[in-house]
């Protein structure tokens, strides 16, 4: 109950800092640009399967590229506000507060899901599916979940990061295609599927672009719980991270600077 003090605490605190500076929103005016490109390029074959990808990867791009930049900004935003001191003074868990407050800016942007399929009916005129409504909303919170979770374990590496931009930039193109956010996984070389499997976007795009057009397999609910769980791996790694950063912190009385 504690904990989930805490996240309610760092999710209110993140909805006042972004009411006032909705810098990391600006995925959301860039998303649209996006949607154009992708769909410029599918809306000519006349196929759904494409459609959908078209749909999907902006969003998904989109929610990717907020995590990277909350990562990498959030611990510094706590120091240069003054506020990481008070919170370690307090004992309150940062890594939590570093979760709730990723948490809301996900949550809003998974606009850009939205912003992508009214790109594609009012802007091209196309007959976007969504066979499984209740599925794909499902999706969506499990997707929003698991980038949570993964941008709190990235945030506790990118404090101990000297090239942030260079991991930033290494985050991106490998990842959408691993994660089979531009194709789906089972179009690219066998070999890589191992690979791919371990990244929860790989999970989460299936069951969205599945549950828009209709194409799902009977153990559909196991790609819910690969998404979830891995996303939860990824959280108690990077709680369990921010933890010893801070608690080394501590120790040596460097928490402002270290």
């Amino acid at each position: 109950m504690n904990a989930l003090r805490v996240i309610a605490a760092a999710f209110r605190l993140q909805l006042a800092i972004t009411r006032r500076s909705p810098g990391h929103l600006l995925i959301l005016l860039t998303s649209p640009l996006f949607s154009v490109i992708f769909l410029s390029l599918v809306v000519s074959g006349q196929r759904s399967g494409t459609l959908v990808n078209g749909v999907l990867a902006p969003g998904l791009i989109g929610l990717w590229l907020m995590s990277l930049d909350l990562a990498a900004s959030i611990i510094e935003e706590e120091r240069w506000a003054g506020r990481m001191e008070l919170l370690v003074a307090s004992l309150t868990p940062v890594s939590l507060v570093v979760f709730g407050r990723i948490g809301v800016v996900i949550l809003a942007g998974a606009l850009t899901f939205f912003e992508s399929w009214l790109v594609a009916v009012v802007g091209f005129g196309a007959d976007v599916p969504l066979e499984r409504p209740g599925v794909f909303a499902v999706a969506i919170l499990a997707t929003c979940f698991a980038m949570a979770g993964t941008a709190t374990l990235l945030a506790a590496v990118f404090i101990k990061s000297r090239a942030l931009h260079v991991f930033q930039n290494a985050l991106t193109y490998p990842f959408y295609i691993l994660g089979g956010v531009l194709v789906p996984v089972a179009l690219l070389p066998g070999w890589l599927e191992p690979v791919s499997r371990v990244i929860f976007l790989s999970w989460s795009a299936d069951l969205l672009r599945g549950s828009m057009s209709g194409d799902l397999p009977e153990a559909w609910p196991a790609w819910i719980a690969m998404t979830v769980g891995l996303g939860t791996a990824a959280l108690v790694a990077g709680v369990l991270l921010i933890n010893r950063i801070i608690d080394q912190s501590r120790e040596t009385a460097h928490v402002g600077h270290s």
